[in-house]
């Protein structure tokens, strides 16, 4: 979104444009897509889901026919698929669509091939194994390619292979004082975060750039804000430095999206989860102590509270932003 647009967007939230100006402000502001911006971007989505659903179908063939095609026959198909989908890397670059959409389809087809090998041979390889050695296989492709989507398949790929290795392997705790299991989860995913925002510091900002880095810290908020409940609803957890720790990613959460750089989304995120711990928090210190209707009736009249102030607040960036968006638009 460009920011013209969503300096308009920000007037006829605030009321200083109707609504029936905005396709008007638009075109006079040259925001609006031209049809080759609407071409570019469908012809996108449709080059997107054509490589998803070839890949899908490979999948589902061998589920069809496993039982009438021989061993030769399966890794024959499986391995042309493959090379078929690497053989357009010949003549496109990666900066290309259709060169990166066949990269990313060659690391799918990767795993297809991978799974093709374990239901064949019957290696007795445990789950995660799968996704470890598939996830080893593309990474020179994520280095190379440097995709954004790649990237997050590779984080995928990295956090079922260590989620599936923690239940396979039966890690019921870590060590002291992290000893629940979703640490090292967490540890995986704030660590993509980190080299995500040191990777891309000086790339220009893309839609997939941005929405890839808020995907995966809003997954290690969900991480560390399900510890958190948990540490509250046993306060004899002996993990004590997770309210801390939660506290201490809050600050850097508004560093990062309230001064670094304004990001309601991720701002409505955090406010969000820090109302959850509240109601969390009132609720058990309470429960023992008043009426269960009473309790409930507070919890009630506190998530309005909180959400009500969550929501001025956000209201009041917005409206600031928007005004020294003007102001220097006005200087300039």
């Amino acid at each position: 979104m460009s920011n013209d647009k969503q300096q308009i967007l920000d007037w006829v939230a605030s009321g200083h444009l109707a609504a029936s100006q905005f396709e008007h402000a638009l075109e006079v502001t040259h925001s609006a897509p031209s049809p080759a911006d609407n071409l570019r971007f469908l012809s996108r989505v449709v080059l997107t889901f054509a490589m998803l659903l070839l890949c899908s179908g490979v999948i589902f063939f061998f589920a069809y026919n496993w039982d009438d095609l021989s061993r030769y026959s399966k890794f024959a198909i499986a391995q042309g698929a493959l090379i078929l989908s690497l053989l357009p890397l010949l003549r496109l670059n990666l900066q290309q669509p259709a060169g990166q959409t066949a990269l990313f389809a060659a690391s799918l087809l990767v795993g297809a091939l991978l799974a093709l090998i374990g239901q064949t041979y019957q290696s007795g390889a445990d789950t995660y194994e799968l996704f470890l050695v598939w996830a080893t296989l593309i990474t020179p492709w994520v280095l190379l390619a440097r995709m954004p989507a790649l990237w997050l398949l590779l984080l995928l790929l990295l956090n079922l292979s260590l989620g599936l290795a923690l239940v396979n392997l039966a890690i019921s705790h870590l060590f002291e004082p992290f000893t629940h299991p979703l640490w090292s989860v967490f540890a995986l995913n704030i660590s993509a975060t980190g080299l995500w925002m040191l990777t891309t510091k000086g790339s220009a900002s893309t839609a997939l750039l941005r929405w890839g880095e808020r995907i995966i810290a809003l997954f290690c908020l969900l991480i560390i804000t399900g510890l958190a409940i948990g540490q509250i609803y046993s306060w004899t957890s002996s993990d004590a430095l997770t309210l801390p720790v939660w506290l201490g990613f809050s600050l850097l959460w508004l560093y990062l999206y309230r001064l670094r750089q304004l990001e309601l989304t991720m701002l409505s995120a955090l406010a969000m989860a820090a109302i959850i711990l509240c109601v969390i928090i009132l609720s058990e210190a309470l429960s023992d102590i008043i009426a269960t209707e009473v309790l409930f009736l507070l919890l009630t009249l506190s998530v309005m509270g909180l959400s009500s102030a969550a929501a001025v607040w956000l209201r009041q960036l917005s409206q600031r932003t928007s005004k020294l968006s003007n102001k220097s638009g006005s200087m300039q």
